[in-house]
């Protein structure tokens, strides 16, 4: 009979592949598969995102909750498949119309939990509006990342390079792969026992190293600027350990060890991309501030 622990080792490594066969293929494909793999994430995260608040006694507004989140991550996912470019030319409008949006959609939210009649409502509110801000805008802004910088020309109103998602990606899961590697072998002094006790400073360290590199990799491989993409592996690194710890503290709060079941070995979509939350709007943010793109 197989040892327990390596038959979870065998399932683990399959789900793994076969997600990171799933994955590559959407980035890769076209933009309608990464639009539809995108979409599918804030779908997939923010219904466990709801999960988890009502195992801590919020009662949300799913339906609510689900259609806000897909109204915010939509326009953005639409760039990919039209050729515009209105997001990276009106940005000051874009975020004038999402902040409308999000207001409207908030003042909605409020009136109907004024006829639910609930014992909680300040929980209910903030678990219904809480999806759109923490999950389906940072994976909106993840869209952006393929048309930034110098790419092949797709269509003929932008560039479009879905080799900077996979790099982007390469790169969280660098950090996460290498953390665990160097926390099993070398960990000693807990990074955050309070949230995640297994969690150490040195496989901290290791993560952000191993990102750092494979973020050289990528820019090497991509053409771009090596000290950027050098800053960017840090920066994203960083946030991505904030997006982990974020998570366990929801799941800690909630009494669960995963957010869901759909990846055998791996648990849900939000103990999947967690860390993709955080990450996004940082390296979109840094990649602004630092390159001359827009």
């Amino acid at each position: 009979m197989m040892n327990p622990k390596i038959k979870d080792i065998l399932i683990r490594a399959a789900s793994g592949v076969v997600m990171l066969v799933v994955m590559l293929t959407a980035i890769l494909w076209s933009p309608w598969s990464l639009g539809a793999l995108l979409v599918a994430i804030t779908a997939g995260v923010t219904w466990e995102h709801l999960r988890l608040s009502e195992h801590c006694g919020a009662q949300p507004q799913k339906a609510m909750a689900m259609a806000l989140a897909l109204l915010v991550v939509t326009p953005f996912v639409l760039v990919l498949l039209n050729n515009e470019d209105y997001l990276l030319t009106d940005s000051v409008g874009v975020a004038f119309v999402m902040t409308f949006v999000i207001m409207i959609a908030t003042l909605v939210v409020l009136f109907v939990e004024l006829f639910r009649q609930r014992e909680t409502p300040i929980q209910n509110v903030g678990a219904t509006i809480l999806p759109a801000l923490q999950v389906a805008l940072p994976i909106a802004m993840l869209s952006l990342l393929p048309l930034m910088g110098e790419g092949y020309n797709y269509g003929e109103g932008y560039h479009y390079n879905a080799w900077r998602v996979v790099a982007f990606f390469s790169i969280i899961w660098a950090n996460d792969v290498f953390a665990f590697l160097v926390g099993i072998t070398l960990g000693r002094h807990r990074l955050c026992e309070r949230i995640s006790p297994k969690k150490s400073w040195e496989g901290f360290i290791g993560g952000i190293v191993a990102a750092m590199g494979v973020a050289l990799l990528a820019a090497h491989l991509l053409g771009e600027n090596m000290t950027v993409w050098a800053g960017l592996g840090l920066v994203s690194s960083l946030a991505a350990v904030a997006g982990d710890l974020i998570e366990s503290m929801f799941k800690r709060a909630a009494g669960v060890k995963d957010s869901g079941a759909i990846m055998p070995g791996h648990g849900g979509w939000f103990d999947r991309f967690d860390e993709v939350l955080t990450a996004a709007p940082v390296a979109v943010i840094y990649l602004l501030i630092l390159t001359e793109t827009w």
